[in-house]
């Protein structure tokens, strides 16, 4: 009796879908074949995996992505599923699992826009559900009542986790947690009464402005703004109100005017905004991405001797890629956040498509791991530091914000196997491409 799901998917770049999606269905009793779990190395893999699909399997799934849409080892599978297809009472015997939220319709493979095609580009699991619903409609895959857990736990183990276990060790690890230095020591909230001209660009001040219940906040006092500001020369400082910034964050100010909160939140909002104007001072690529701006630097001028996994730049086909950054403060506990993003570029400007930075993003970070991101974060902080053990962002004519050009570390007494050794042995056998170098001699005709 068939009744085994077989996954098809490409290799390696979708073998983490394929890996969810094949525990999700082994949990709840389904019998499961995909080459992640079943392909251990040294069979004749054509063969074996053409035998599955026509004699054993009662539903065809397809991890439907950019990758796999035009893989050749994909639509080879695909080819043997639709002639088992034929001799089946199953109109939904094929089912595309539309994973890749960057892949459009009219991109699909021309054999694959006739199957059901469930999405899962932004709900794994909410898609899961709908697969479900599907096997609901005609059941006739068949489910054990009594999953074996301990064989689900030990393929878990043994495949992904690769036997990776907690190791009684004291680890120290870094954040992406750098810590202030300094900080301005007052926040004042101008009243100017009119006196600003209308329609005054407020972005050509050289300092980060907001603005409050038609006030101006600023880090500086009142007397910075007269040379760039037409018309307040004659401003009586006594108007505006002053803050002490160490009293704000201690939640120590409050008055009928304003709340701490809303103080804190101003100058949340004055340090983000001098942190971008100080890096678009500098000679760097920038990119807004959904409520941040991140940048990069153009090319890689990293030290390797100090930051072995820290390159900043490299190719990625006809494009180069880019380890990009953004920031923002955490005032709770008094550090600047770094984020770290991937950007592509060409002909030295960066990719203005959306599509095309989300697939470069997935397709360059698939194999970074921790150790990777954290050693190019340094790398990129210490370069903006130059030489300084700290960086600098300019919030005034002369307030700064000084950040600590080292990151927050935590110290565990437990560690862990690192993930880059045991991936080793999880990718020890070919990708599609390899398969596909072997077909003629262990593929049977369709």
């Amino acid at each position: 009796m068939k009744n085994k799901i077989f996954i098809s998917h490409a290799n390696p770049e979708d073998n983490d879908q394929a890996r969810w999606l094949g525990l999700q269905l082994m949990t709840l009793g389904y019998d499961v074949w995909c080459d992640v779990f079943n392909l251990k190395g040294g069979e004749k893999f054509w063969k074996e995996i053409e035998h599955e699909i026509r004699h054993n399997t009662c539903k065809f799934l397809y991890v439907l992505t950019r990758n796999s849409n035009q893989r050749e080892g994909c639509l080879d599978e695909l080819s043997v599923a639709e002639a088992v297809e034929k001799t089946v009472d199953d109109n939904r015997f094929i089912i595309a699992l539309h994973f890749d939220p960057a892949l459009t319709y009219d991109e699909l493979n021309i054999r694959l826009k006739r199957k059901i095609d469930l999405n899962f580009k932004i709900d794994w699991q909410q898609g899961f559900k709908s697969l479900l619903a599907v096997f609901n409609e005609k059941p006739v895959v068949s489910v054990s009542q009594d999953p074996d857990f301990s064989f689900i736990r030990d393929y878990w183990n043994k495949i992904y986790l690769n036997d990776r276990k907690q190791i009684d060790k004291e680890e120290t690890y870094s954040s992406n947690w750098f810590p202030f230095i300094n900080l301005p020591e007052y926040l004042f909230v101008h009243n100017f009464k009119g006196m600003i001209p209308k329609g005054f660009d407020w972005s050509k001040m050289p300092f980060p402005t907001c603005g409050y219940k038609r006030r101006t906040v600023s880090f500086s006092p009142s007397v910075d703004f007269i040379s760039y500001i037409p018309g307040v020369e004659n401003y009586d400082p006594e108007n505006s109100k002053k803050y002490i910034v160490k009293e704000i964050l201690t939640n120590k100010t409050e008055d009928s005017f304003i709340k701490n909160r809303t103080l804190q939140n101003l100058i949340n909002n004055l340090i983000s905004t001098g942190f971008i104007n100080t890096l678009k001072g500098k000679e760097l690529l920038s990119y807004e991405m959904s409520g941040k701006t991140a940048f990069c630097f153009p090319k890689d001028i990293n030290n390797e001797k100090q930051f072995r996994y820290g390159q900043l730049v490299g190719k990625l086909k006809e494009r180069n890629w880019h380890f990009a950054f953004s920031g923002f403060p955490d005032l709770q506990h008094n550090v600047f956040v770094f984020r770290s993003h991937i950007l592509l570029s060409e002909n030295g400007s960066i990719v203005d498509l959306k599509k095309a930075q989300q697939a470069g993003r997935r397709k360059q970070g698939a194999h970074w791991w921790n150790k990777h991101w954290k050693q190019k974060l340094l790398s990129a902080v210490t370069l903006l530091a130059g030489e300084e053990e700290s960086f600098r962002i300019n919030v005034g004519v002369s307030e700064y914000v000084l950040i600590k050009s080292r990151p927050v570390a935590f110290k565990s007494q437990v560690s862990y196997i690192d993930p880059d050794e045991s991936r080793e042995a999880l990718d020890d056998f070919p990708d599609d491409d390899e398969l596909n170098s072997i077909t003629e001699e262990t593929t049977t005709s369709i």
